[in-house]
């Protein structure tokens, strides 16, 4: 696997930015191709349009190509208004994220409210056929005071005609007194009439301590693919209430730890981790971190440990890693522990040149050895 960058960097006198970022497969033709592409377009002389774009160029030897997003953003120089149009994720106020190819577009004005539109199809993989189905939605939202807003939502979705989906949203984000926050929101499903999602949240900091308690529930359709092996293992559709702190122990150390109880399936469980990040100069350009966590939540119940290192070593060198090991309560004959890592080497040399590799290892109850490798050559340069 090779990540080939091409990066335009204009002087003064040329306004166009452009970037492509490309990984390919060059090993044999006997391969399957896999690729990713990595557009980005910007003129210094027009700030306010860009342009983006990321394709999938398939892992198979058939056509599998897809555009995930490509889509052009205008924004108002001043602020009073932005339009994006084209393939991307739309997400606002309450309403789940969504891939469409469509607009969407917000309005501002000087005394604090806001109007977003969006529409467009939902996105079917590589330009597929489309059974009539496309979503609409709006978002309303007004600042009330200097450190109040309140937002109203509403998104409709169609399949072959009919209503498949029908939500409607309320957020809230407030500052009633100064160092509390407080923030909420709640979607309602018309359809399957219930709760789809709803969050609250309160934090307050105290000199060198930051705390936050926080409310959830969430229903299983509006859980996002995660990619950690901490992350697969941990998150679950349920009900939650818990709180976070974050302690800025020293100048360069920060703890954080947070602790949750989860009703899972009428189930009631438990998930906590602690997290510690040691910044090794002033900067932090170099790092070191440590994570426990501790997962009791119905049929996942498991302890883990994971290790995170970055530190440049001169010469333009950069090294880091990456390391999780997780020890299951009941290994159904998956083998005792799971471990994950990743080791990546970067270097940047004065004329431009940016080359970076990384191994990724990992034993997961899915596969029960698995090794990837990546490496990435780029290159930036004026155009006069």
């Amino acid at each position: 696997m090779v990540l080939i960058g091409l990066w335009a960097s204009p002087a003064m006198a040329d306004p166009i930015r452009l970037r492509a970022d490309a990984i390919a497969d060059t090993q044999t033709e006997t391969q399957s191709p896999t690729g990713l592409i990595v557009l980005e377009g910007q003129d210094r002389v027009r700030p306010w349009m860009d342009v983006e774009g990321l394709v999938w160029a398939g892992t198979k030897r058939s056509a599998t190509g897809d555009v995930l997003t490509l889509a052009l953003h205008l924004r108002e120089p001043h602020g009073y208004g932005e339009l994006r149009a084209g393939r991307f994720v739309v997400a606002t106020g309450a309403m789940f994220p969504v891939q469409i190819d469509g607009a969407w577009a917000i309005g501002r004005t000087a005394a604090g409210s806001s109007v977003e539109v969006f529409g467009g199809l939902p996105v079917v993989p590589r330009f597929g056929a489309r059974a009539y189905d496309w979503l609409v939605g709006a978002r309303i939202a007004q600042r009330l005071a200097a450190k109040l807003t309140l937002g109203a939502s509403y998104v409709q979705r169609r399949d072959y005609g009919d209503i498949s989906n029908e939500e409607v949203g309320l957020d809230l984000a407030a500052q009633p007194v100064h160092g509390l926050d407080i923030a909420g929101k709640a979607a309602y499903d018309i359809t399957s009439p219930g709760i789809a999602d709803a969050r609250v949240s309160a934090a307050t900091r105290v000199k060198d301590v930051r705390v936050e308690l926080f409310g959830a529930e969430q229903s299983p359709g509006r859980i996002l693919p995660a990619t950690s092996l901490f992350s697969v293992l941990g998150d679950f559709p349920s009900e939650q209430i818990g709180g976070t702190v974050r302690w800025w122990a020293a100048p360069r150390l920060d703890v954080l730890g947070s602790g949750a109880g989860q009703l899972v399936g009428g189930i009631l469980g438990m998930n906590a981790w602690v997290r510690a990040t040691l910044r090794l100069d002033d900067k932090g350009a170099g790092s070191v971190g440590a994570e426990l966590r501790r997962v009791d939540v119905a049929a996942a119940r498991w302890s883990g440990l994971r290790l995170v290192g970055s530190q440049p070593i001169g010469g333009g060198l950069r090294v880091s890693t990456e390391l999780e090991l997780v020890i299951p309560d009941e290994p159904n004959g998956r083998g005792n522990a799971w471990p994950w890592g990743l080791l990546a080497l970067a270097w940047r040399s004065k004329s431009g040149w940016d080359v970076a590799g990384a191994f990724e290892g990992a034993s997961t109850p899915e596969h029960r050895y698995e090794a990837n490798a990546l490496a990435r050559l780029s290159r930036a340069w004026e155009i006069h």
